[in-house]
């Protein structure tokens, strides 16, 4: 039994210096790794440092405008008939009284002809009747009879004229006609869409809507900024020149028709373009660039440079901000005009982290990354 608990024992010893064995090294290893630490540099990032500046922006607001033509409408026939000629191809420029639509008058024109027959005869009647003026075989009122023969007769041939006519259609202005497929020998009903006509003036209205807070600052006379692929220079601006008489119902919005100038043969009706329409003011607000604000779960926040012991380091300052200006963002809340802040490589950065950089001067909007 003693033997049991001398042998026991010795395991015991043998596992407990073992243990300090260990303990004793890794306390040794941990202590070698703090003074190896602490001999490393902090680490830190390099980072384009820019001063916050004051600036003027307007409130805008932005709405998708449609592109319209100065002239435009449907071509319809007003009278039922066979088409006899089209004087068109899809797609194509007509100018102003170009022949689009000729309907059949065969038998208008035959009609016609017939009254004016008519016509004829009964002026002749009626210059007999009154050449016999002061003579026995002289009567008023077979003169006025003829009279109104004449007078009928006259008015049935007026009226086949404006049926002939009015079944010959013409464009009304120089315009692009669209696509369609009418035939010679199709019949159409009264009213019928035989085409539409897009007007080719060198200039173009431009359709938008805006909610009705946003709308009440707009007045004819105003100024919008457009922009768009499709545009010479991608921007230009157009002039509101008239307004909606009421609110729509549906959507609380005004609806707006604004001229630009030279668009018209650029873009073709119906286009989308991006419309900015200024709705405040400017006012003077505080200016940083695009790269500096970073977006978290929490909001927005822009890295303040600060001096601490000596050394630059990045502080995370909340922040709110308004309009965009070209390459820049108003600031409304959280940053003064004049403070250093991280632009470029700010992506880099967090609270408390040492960066490498150089001050800007006071006035310098940038400053080159070491």
């Amino acid at each position: 039994m003693a033997r049991q608990l001398f042998a026991w024992l010795l395991v015991a010893l043998a596992i407990a210096g073992i243990a300090g064995g260990l303990g004793f090294y890794k306390a040794n290893e941990f202590k070698a790794a703090q003074a190896a630490a602490s001999l490393m540099p902090e680490p830190s990032e390099a980072v384009t440092a820019v001063r916050a500046r004051s600036g003027e922006v307007a409130t805008t607001t932005r709405a998708i405008g449609t592109i319209v033509a100065l002239r435009q409408l449907e071509i319809r026939n007003e009278l039922a008939g066979v088409v006899s000629q089209v004087g068109f191809t899809s797609g194509s420029i007509v100018e102003a009284g170009q022949l689009l639509v000729q309907q059949d008058v065969e038998q208008e024109k035959a009609s016609l002809a017939a009254s004016e027959a008519e016509a004829q005869l009964a002026k002749q009647t009626l210059d007999r009747r009154e050449g016999l003026k002061g003579s026995p075989a002289y009567s008023q009122q077979e003169v006025d009879k003829s009279r109104s023969e004449y007078a009928a007769a006259s008015a049935r041939a007026k009226s086949l004229a404006v049926v002939i006519a009015k079944k010959r259609i013409a464009a009304p202005f120089r315009a692009r006609v669209g696509i369609t497929d009418l035939q010679p020998g199709a019949y159409l009903d009264a009213g019928t869409l035989i085409g539409r006509l897009q007007g080719t003036d060198q200039d173009a209205y431009v359709d938008f809507s805006l909610p009705q807070d946003s709308a009440s600052a707009l007045r004819p006379g105003t100024t919008v900024t457009l922009r768009g692929s499709g545009i010479p220079g991608e921007t230009t601006t157009a002039k509101i020149v008239a307004e909606d008489d009421s609110i729509d119902g549906g959507s609380r919005s005004v609806r707006f028709r604004a001229t630009t100038v030279g668009l018209g043969n650029a873009l073709r009706p119906g286009t989308f373009v991006d419309v900015v329409a200024e709705i405040a003011k400017p006012r003077t607000v505080v200016l940083v660039p695009l790269t500096a604000v970073r977006r978290s779960p929490s909001g927005q926040h822009v890295f303040v440079i600060a001096q601490e012991d000596g050394k630059l380091r990045a502080r995370q300052r909340p922040i709110e901000t308004g309009p965009v200006e070209g390459s820049d963002i108003a600031v409304e809340k959280g940053l003064s005009a004049g403070e250093v802040i991280a632009a470029s490589g700010s992506f880099k950065l967090r609270d408390g982290l040492l960066v490498n950089t150089e001050l800007p001067q006071p006035g310098n909007a940038n400053v080159s990354t070491n």
